[in-house]
């Protein structure tokens, strides 16, 4: 370990701030509400680790005058990949032996996106994603700040390896002075460009910028430069005033710990708490008097150098750990998280002396040639095991194929209501009562339950696009536009099959999120005003008013939380009234159940039947559709309750027929959108218009 500051070259105390930070991690991870603030563990690891990677690096340039990139990707390799990439591998074996599938299959792709160290990415995308929302997070979900950290050290050797070629080209004097003094301008140029970037990120899309590498590249630079202006250099301060700066330190991040929550917008300005806190106690270290201070006594101690040298194994650990419990135990208890912890703890011993030691002091590995075969043969391994997973899913989703539908015929007609669609719910609730088997061939499968999500083709207004792009019968005369937000999207399906049925141009003005709603929401993403939103709004009625469409249909999700649980209704009453202003006739569509738990999940869970997923509706969405509904008769539109496409007395049906009526648990499937096209334009009184029409 290089250490500047110190004459042995080893920092005793550096692993006891690995240990404060991996403890601070697992106090957060481990649901402790009075520790929600311990994710900022990861950014005091962020600074260690540039503290020491770049003082490793410089220390190289000053001895050699080069920096070499084989060596250095060679010693990385042998420190991260073994270890990483056996946690990967338990992690996909038990996504695909434990977990339901349509679960385990995206975990097996975080695992393969985590190999590649793209989990950032993979989860900033999934993250901001409107329709994943309301997913438990991935059992990799950590794997992100590694990635973060391999991004960053892609780049940076190539960096310091840049100036120290351009100094030895232009023959600079001055030595190790112009060699500290031009890395120290660079990494500053990167504190600053980062920390400006991670600024305007985390106001822009918090959720982001949070796994953003650029957004975090300043807390590492941070290290790295501190470790510059340090080495060779003996700071002489008191083991009082190492005290009082380590002190400092350590109420900074302490206060981060106990203070910040996931309401947080961070990084932003909140990471400077726990980057300048982390660096105090790193400078605190590096002064004559660090080794004697209080603070340096107790960072230094067995205990946490123990914990500090099975801090990388236990990071890595304690998430899939504590995931894995939650999915089988639901939330832990105080004995299940001992246990949880106790197997943590074992695990990562066991991995430290088994796994990382061998390959981090072994003799083999230590051959540059040899070390850097570790990345594809790691690539090659998780990937092959991602694909085994996969196929272990798929054969136990293959078992059910034999399973037969829900029919009507299964049981007395005289029983179900008249109409068939409602019929077929009835049915299907029956069915579950039973305890019958999960269907096969379901529509859609299992394993793609997830990602049926309604298309928009060209006109996804997320984007910020205002083209218009007419689906169902495009060149129809006749047309219906849909407004709304993602609840809207997923009756879509619906609609565009209505269009191409009965001779309408569907035009879906759609926007994830956002209402069809005068009043004003709050952004999701920043929590203040949602211009974007409104002026989409404004934008879509005076498309209406321009179409002059035959028929107008409105669904929204019912907001719940805040005040616009109660300024939504205002807001819908004035949108409805200009609406009814600008078209003939005007519908709103009631909302769909927010069930208890997602169908696709529960029917994915090994060893269940239909009973064990009969679902419950939420009770207070459909209190308030019913005021939705009134808004609507007293603004002079049609209001059409769809509840009866779902439920009996708020008893829903994972299996409509063989359909999965819910992709999550609030937005229609693709299939059953459009098996509800038929049902919805009687309701929509298009029926009965076409036998006039026809009549006449």
């Amino acid at each position: 370990m290089t250490d500047p500051g110190r004459r042995s070259g080893f920092r005793e105390d550096v692993q006891g701030l690995r240990a404060l930070a991996v403890g601070v991690v697992l106090l957060a991870h481990a649901g402790l509400q009075r520790f929600a603030g311990g994710f900022v563990g990861v950014d005091v690891f962020f600074v260690i680790s540039g503290f020491l990677i770049i003082g490793l690096l410089f220390g190289e340039v000053q001895k050699s005058g080069r920096v070499s990139i084989l060596g250095f990707y060679a010693r990385r390799a042998r420190r991260i990949l073994p270890a990483a990439t056996l946690v990967l591998l338990v992690v996909a074996a038990g996504s695909a032996l434990l977990l339901p599938f349509v679960r385990g299959l995206e975990v097996l792709k975080d695992t393969v996106w985590a190999a590649f160290f793209g989990a950032n990415l993979r989860f900033a995308s999934v993250e901001t994603d409107y329709f994943a929302a309301d997913e438990p997070p991935s059992i990799v979900q950590h794997y992100w700040s590694l990635s973060v950290e391999e991004q960053f050290y892609l780049v940076i050797p190539l960096l310091i390896a840049a100036v120290a070629y351009l100094l030895h080209r232009r023959n600079a004097g001055g030595g190790a002075p112009a060699l500290r003094g031009a890395l120290a301008l660079v990494l500053g140029a990167v504190v600053v460009g980062s920390f400006a970037w991670s600024l305007y990120a985390t106001a822009a899309n918090p959720t982001a910028a949070y796994f953003s590498t650029t957004a975090r590249a300043w807390e590492l630079a941070a290290g790295g430069l501190l470790a510059v202006l340090l080495w060779g250099r003996q700071i002489r301060a008191s083991r009082w005033l190492a005290d009082g700066l380590a002190g400092a330190g350590l109420l900074l991040v302490g206060w981060a710990t106990l203070t910040y929550s996931a309401a947080t917008r961070f990084p932003g300005w909140a990471a400077l708490v726990p980057v300048v806190g982390a660096l105090l106690l790193l400078a605190a270290g590096a002064t004559t008097g660090g080794e004697r201070s209080l603070l340096g006594r107790v960072l230094s101690c067995r205990p946490a150098r123990l914990m500090g040298d099975w801090s990388f194994s236990l990071y890595l650990w304690h998430f899939p750990v504590f995931r894995f419990a939650a999915a089988e135990w639901g939330p832990l208890d105080r004995a299940q998280l001992v246990a949880a912890l106790v197997v943590t703890f074992v695990l990562s011993a066991a991995t430290y002396y088994g796994v990382e030691q061998p390959f981090r002091r072994g003799v083999r590995w230590r051959r540059p040639g040899w070390a850097i075969v570790l990345y594809p043969v790691s690539l090659s391994v998780v990937v092959a095991a991602a694909l085994g997973g996969r196929a272990a899913i798929q054969h136990q989703l293959d078992a059910l194929d034999a399973n037969p539908p829900i029919t009507l015929g299964d049981y007395g007609r005289g029983q179900l209501d008249t109409d068939p669609a409602v019929a077929l719910v009835e049915a299907s609730v029956r069915a579950s009562e039973e305890g019958r088997a999960v269907p096969g061939n379901l529509a859609p499968a299992l394993a793609s339950v997830r990602d049926s999500i309604a298309p928009l083709g060209s006109c996804d207004y997320r984007t910020g696009t205002t083209q218009l792009c007419p689906l169902g019968d495009a060149e129809a005369d006749r047309s219906i536009v849909l407004l709304g937000d993602s609840h809207a999207r997923a009756w879509g399906p619906a609609l565009t099959t209505i269009g191409q049925q009965r001779g309408y141009a569907v035009y879906q003005l759609v926007l994830s999120g956002c209402p069809a709603n005068q009043a004003t929401r709050a952004d999701p993403e920043s929590g203040g005003t949602w211009s974007a939103c409104s002026d989409f709004n404004d934008w879509a009625v005076t498309q209406v008013e321009q179409l002059q469409p035959d028929l107008v249909v409105v669904a929204n999700n019912a907001y719940l939380r805040g005040s616009y649980r109660r300024e939504q209704l205002a807001g819908l009453s004035e949108e409805l009234a200009q609406l009814t202003a600008a078209a003939p006739r005007v519908a709103l569509l009631g909302n769909t159940p927010e069930l208890s738990r997602a169908p696709g999940t529960c029917l994915s869970t090994r060893d269940v039947d239909l009973g064990d997923c009969l679902l419950t509706a939420g009770g207070d969405q459909q209190r308030l559709q019913r005021r939705f509904g009134a808004i609507a008769r007293a603004a002079g539109a049609q209001y059409v309750d769809a509840l009866d496409w779902f439920c009996v007395d708020a008893r829903c049906p994972s299996v409509i027929g063989s359909t999965v009526p819910m992709r999550d648990t609030g937005h229609v499937t693709v299939p059953y959108a459009e098996q509800l096209a038929e049902p919805l334009a009687e309701r929509l009184r298009l029926v009965a218009a076409d036998r006039a029409r026809a009549a006449g």
